[in-house]
């Protein structure tokens, strides 16, 4: 990976696998940190996959990429290969630094009480010293980690959540070191002789806990993207010079032949030279049905060779494989921020100053107007302010669901470009269909064929040779009956395709325009007739009509459950077709579509959107084709098939791997799915802050005291006098993290309701 760093050529994108962000604040220090790079023109870094994205307009050197990362406080990890067991066991380091604290925590804590009760009698002269002597190496042990971090982020004149959490421990660590060695101080200064070593180490060991489990929820977070890396083959057969050999899949080449046999998996994109099978392509599309394969039809790496053996020639490998680019997209959606995240992150910005700001005037309140044991209580209400208070749920909250969401729609067959795509398409109230190729399956067949003053043959060799150079689907189910009829399209110059009405060329020096009634009524021809279901095209030579060609489409499966699903939901479907009237609404009426725009030119489409954009609606376009661009670029959220054009999906936000209608609505309802839970996350880390931080700082005290005190069942959690306990608030700390996370983890087992 760093190798490629240094030979990387203008705008290109790396991955870069970095261990040690935990949060929001790990997050924008190594973004800070990348783009000081030279070379670096942007950096997107994702705490839940542990990675950073950059862009690079310039070669640039690895030490340069490390020494930032490291100055950052983090480490680069140097292969790109490392899988999910790895980075799981990377969590046993948090795990060995929670134990000792942990046991001796709770040691300390049972002892504590017991001598309190009685029954050991030691003496606090003889006890405290000992509990320091033990307490304080074991602590520093697991605190060092948050130590550092908290001391590089104060020389960079910034606070992380380990500042909060340093500062914590350190005041009760430093308090009761102070009543153990020196209790003179403590006596006069009129404060209680108390030790907490039991309450920085339960502390130290719960976060450390806490992160472990994070961690681990973190990965499954982002496991789709793992599971697609996994996916790849790493072996390839390939045939040279009538020899089949085995060679890593990095070095076949686009040109090489390749074999395969049953219950393999592909290694590379490539088209079928001989042989036939079936393949499960459900890694790319999310569809469990097999796909039949014969000479000419492409297969995909990392897709599963079923029944048959094949050979076949390689024509994408590396990168761009279909199976890369998906990885690609996902890992960008994942790693891009949403605009509510941004909020959230500078909201995490100032979060920790007004935490220490709030400890700090709780120490204060407490210390002037507190009990006998003023500075007893004043420390462990400020102690309890510093650890209850969290902003990793809110630095979590966004990224979380944002991963879990992408990820479940990459399963489906289903690829966000961005955050923002995937956060826009959940404000989705209207969803505008094309029919060609979206709704119907874009597999017209010639239905009939009138000829005026020609025979059918000439008319459809006519038709054929201008529509063999266009991409439009009705062009090409021309072409085809033509060649049904063993009728050869004959050579065909100043080919000029019109969006949205046909095409023209000059075919043996005659001009021949094929197309709609528009098109003809621009040469100045009249075709009025009887509307149809059917879709006529019009053909005409040197200003003079000669026929017309009519055409049907079946509608797509899926298309009427995806319609419906849409409507259960309160979303507004609209069918939009350059087709006739009676076309277009031929097919509204099969999938259940009351809307209908039809006659509608490309241009037109795009500014339909608009128009319906003016009236405050939230547009989506469904599209596939060439024509379907504008419309697409129009609209609030673009969505193009997999089987359409490469201008359509690279105008889109959304691409769908399936041609099958009911991933357009799935990707917006799953988007929906993942902006609640968006909303979830955030209500949750924001009431949770609003509603513990007061309560850490006291604001339980009076209200016991009004009632008469503390509950029985609740001296766990505020003590004998109604004040946070410290080791409650840490347990609070990573309770509201583990909640948020496991909130977005439902999106990986989301399913539409309504179907």
């Amino acid at each position: 990976m760093l190798q490629a760093m240094t030979t990387a050529t203008e705008h290109q994108t790396q991955t870069l696998r970095i261990e040690g962000m935990h949060c929001a604040a790990c997050v924008r220090r190594v973004e800070r940190a990348l783009v000081k790079v030279e070379g670096i023109s942007e950096a997107s870094a994702d705490f839940i996959a542990g990675r950073a994205i950059i862009e690079i307009d310039r070669p640039i050197e690895a030490p340069a990429l490390s020494a930032a990362i490291h100055g950052a406080g983090y480490e680069l990890v140097e292969s790109a290969e490392e899988d999910e067991a790895d980075r799981v066991g990377a969590t046993g380091p948090l795990l060995v630094r929670a134990a000792p604290a942990l046991v001796l925590g709770w040691g300390i804590f049972f002892a504590m009480q017991a001598n309190r009760w009685g029954e050991f009698g030691w003496s606090p002269d003889l006890f405290f010293p000992i509990l320091f002597a033990v307490s304080t190496p074991t602590l520093a042990w697991g605190l060092w980690p948050m130590l550092r971090r908290a001391a590089l982020a104060a020389s960079r004149r910034t606070t992380d959540m380990d500042t909060l959490i340093v500062l914590g421990v350190a005041a009760a660590w430093g308090y009761s070191t102070v009543a153990a060695l020196f209790p003179g101080a403590i006596e006069a200064a009129n404060a209680s002789r108390d030790v907490f070593f039991d309450t920085a180490l339960i502390i130290v060991g719960f976060v450390s806990l806490g992160r472990a489990l994070e961690a681990r929820v973190r990965l499954r977070a982002a496991a789709a993207l793992t599971r697609l890396l996994e996916l790849a083959p790493q072996t390839a057969r390939v045939v040279e010079y009538g020899l089949e050999r085995d060679k890593p899949a990095a070095d076949v080449k686009v040109g090489d032949t390749l074999r395969v046999r049953p219950g393999e998996q592909i290694p590379v994109d490539g088209s079928i030279l001989s042989g036939a099978t079936s393949i499960d392509e459900s890694l790319l599309t999310g569809e469990s049905v097999p796909v039949s394969k014969s000479p000419d039809d492409l297969v995909f790496a990392g897709t599963m060779n079923l029944d048959g053996a094949f050979s076949y020639q390689a024509t994408q490998v590396g990168t761009a494989t279909a199976l890369a680019r998906i990885t690609s997209a996902v890992e960008r959606a994942q790693s891009s921020k949403a605009p509510v995240q941004r909020l959230a992150d500078q909201i995490a910005g100032v979060f920790v100053p007004t935490v220490v700001f709030i400890a700090v005037i709780t120490f204060v309140a407490w210390a002037i107007f507190g009990d006998t044991t003023n500075w007893t209580s004043a420390l462990l209400s400020a102690v309890a302010v510093l650890v209850v208070a969290c902003p990793c749920a809110l630095g979590l909250a966004t990224p979380a669901a944002i991963a879990a969401g992408s990820g479940r729609a990459a399963s489906i067959g289903v690829l966000f470009r961005d955050a923002e795509a995937l956060e826009a398409a959940g404000k989705i109230d209207t969803v505008v269909w094309d029919k060609t190729g979206t709704l119907t399956s874009g597999r017209h067949q010639v239905s009939s064929i009138e000829s005026f003053g020609v025979t059918e043959n000439e008319l459809l060799r006519l038709a054929a040779s201008v529509e063999q150079h266009s991409e439009h689907p009705l062009g090409a189910a021309i072409v085809a009956r033509a060649e049904e009829a063993g009728i050869a399209p004959e050579s065909a110059d100043q080919f000029a395709n019109r969006p949205g009405v046909g095409a023209t060329a000059m075919v043996n020096d005659r001009s021949v325009a094929v197309g709609s009634a528009a098109l003809m009524s621009n040469l100045g021809l009249d075709v009025s007739g009887p509307e149809s279901a059917e879709t006529p095209v019009h053909v005409a030579a040197d200003g003079q009509l000669l026929g017309v060609i009519r055409l049907s489409d079946e509608v797509k499966t899926g298309a009427s459950d995806a319609i419906g699903l849409l409507t259960h939901h309160g979303i507004e479907s609209i069918l939009v077709s350059g087709d006739t009237e009676q076309t277009a609404e031929a097919v509204a009426s099969h999938v259940g579509i009351a809307n209908v725009r039809a006659r509608t030119m490309p241009t037109e489409k795009a500014a339909l959107i608009a128009e319906i954009q003016s009236a405050g609606r939230r547009v989506a376009m469904v599209g596939d084709g060439v024509n379907d661009a504008p419309a697409l670029a129009q609209a609030d959220l673009g969505l193009a098939m997999r089987t359409g054009s490469d201008i359509a999906l690279e105008t889109a936000q959304v691409g769908l791997m399936q041609s099958n209608p009911l991933r357009a609505s799935e990707a917006v309802l799953l988007a929906r799915a993942t902006r609640t839970v968006i909303r979830q996350n955030l209500g949750f880390a924001f009431a949770y802050n609003v509603l513990l931080i007061p309560l850490a700082a006291g604001l339980a005290v009076p209200i016991f005291d009004a009632v008469g005190g503390v509950p029985g069942g609740l001296t766990w959690l505020f003590g004998d006098a109604g004040q946070f306990e410290p080791i409650a608030a840490a347990l609070a700390m990573i309770a509201s993290s583990l909640s948020v996370l496991t909130n977005a983890l439902r999106l990986g087992r989301w399913q539409p309701k309504g179907l």
